[in-house]
């Protein structure tokens, strides 16, 4: 049973990646099969009005969430307490880390002598750091970053969609984004609205071929998750397919700009080096997590074995089973996409979500896939001129958006 597995999911991955590069290949003139043109973008301009408009609902958005939260942890979850909890209730799972790695360091957070939190990317502690010189408070510092990343990243997203599909499809992907079921960590102390609004902010200049302001988003976003570097991949690809053909003249020239996000890679390396010693301490350290590279099928598998046979119930229902089911739902996503959309989308996408699903111990699959960008363009594509679908959508993640919350605030294993 676990071999027919391995063929079938490594089968369709294998097909869908190949498809795509396939597709792109023959929009950059190579002769292959499955070569299809470069399809059309609306070019719908977004105005600095709207930017603000935008950015300004977004973060009244998450404001209204943060309150709410916080009225629930006062009143219901710990009766007659003030501020601090309200702020306390989302120093949980990781949080608690990037609080201590802001207050202590990375040479200062220690634990068992070793250096276990260089798993940690550096440029959300950092800030952190930086802004609570202002708020007077580390957690406070942490939760504004958070909010107006997640704004700045909501604009973004806006512009994206906008140019490529149009204004209605462009609220749609924003609205999809904000009610994710896992979309509330946006709010949190977590790297997630950060890696947003570097990686919105990133595939938006490569659209647009802003390549150095790309490449310095890109550094930002290196900085913040080891998935930063793919926005490489992202450039390379759309400067091919818009020029039609591989010139390699344009390609070096633009090398060096394409490149910048390795930049951000190498101060992590670099931290790793001076903190740890080793520029890769971070490998040893991910064994402490249970993390490593897990070939795609595998997780999958014992995702699958977790989701119908793990000894608690409740963990089955907050961590392995949604797990399993958001990966057919973004690979059909993707498959729809593979046609309809720019190389750089469905390609980054792809290997966004690949990667995601090749740990050796996956426990946050709905948190990375919260900034899997990409295919919150295809969910506004896909329910073009259907109501109806995204009524259900936005009804459905609604739903499951308030479920997720409130299994983490009440301490479930959801992270």
């Amino acid at each position: 049973m676990e071999l027919l597995w391995t063929v079938l999911v490594s089968g369709a991955v294998i097909a869908l990646g190949l498809g795509l590069v396939l597709r792109w290949l023959g929009a950059a003139g190579v002769p292959v099969p499955l070569a299809a043109r470069t399809p059309a973008s609306a070019c719908c301009q977004v105005g600095r009005e709207e930017e603000a408009a935008v950015f300004l609902l977004a973060l009244v958005f998450r404001l209204v969430i943060f309150a709410l939260v916080g009225l629930f942890a006062c009143l219901v979850l710990y009766p007659g307490s003030g501020m601090d909890t309200a702020l306390g209730i989302w120093k949980r799972w990781d949080a608690l880390h990037y609080v201590n790695l802001a207050e202590l360091g990375y040479s200062g957070y220690v634990e068992d002598g070793k250096h276990l939190f260089l798993v940690f990317f550096p440029l959300y502690p950092w800030l952190m750091r930086l802004v609570s010189a202002f708020t007077g408070h580390t957690m406070a510092a942490g939760l504004l970053i958070s909010f107006l990343s997640y704004a700045g990243g909501c604009v973004y997203c806006y512009k994206l969609a906008a140019w490529e599909l149009g204004r209605g499809a462009a609220r749609r992907a924003v609205l999809f984004l904000s009610v994710f079921p896992y979309a509330f960590f946006f709010g949190g102390i977590m790297t997630e609205s950060l890696f947003l609004l570097t990686t919105a902010a990133g595939l938006w200049y490569i659209r647009r071929h802003r390549w150095w302001l790309a490449g310095l988003a890109g550094i930002l976003a290196a900085m913040t998750r080891m998935h930063g570097i793919l926005l490489i991949g992202a450039a390379a690809a759309e400067l091919v397919e818009d020029r039609g053909r591989f010139d390699w003249r344009e390609i070096g020239r633009r090398l060096p700009a394409l490149l910048l996000p390795a930049a951000g890679t190498l101060v992590y390396l670099l931290l790793n080096w001076r903190v740890g010693g080793d520029p890769f301490t971070f490998t040893i350290m991910q064994e402490h997590w249970s993390q490593g590279f897990c070939w795609i099928s595998d997780t999958l598998w014992y995702v699958l074995q977790n989701a119908l046979y793990y000894a608690s119930e409740a963990v089955r229902y907050q961590i392995w089973i949604p797990t399993l089911v958001l990966f057919p739902i973004f690979f059909a996503l993707a498959v729809y996409a593979r046609r309809r959309f720019r190389s750089m989308y469905t390609l980054y996408g792809f290997v966004y979500l690949v990667l995601n699903y090749s740990l050796s111990w996956l426990l946050s699959a709905g948190r990375y896939l919260s900034c899997a960008l990409p295919f919150f363009l295809f969910a506004a594509a896909l329910t073009e001129k259907r109501r109806w679908l995204t009524a259900l959508l936005l009804g459905g993640m609604s739903l499951g958006f308030g479920l997720t919350l409130y299994g983490y605030l009440t301490g479930g294993q959801i992270m």
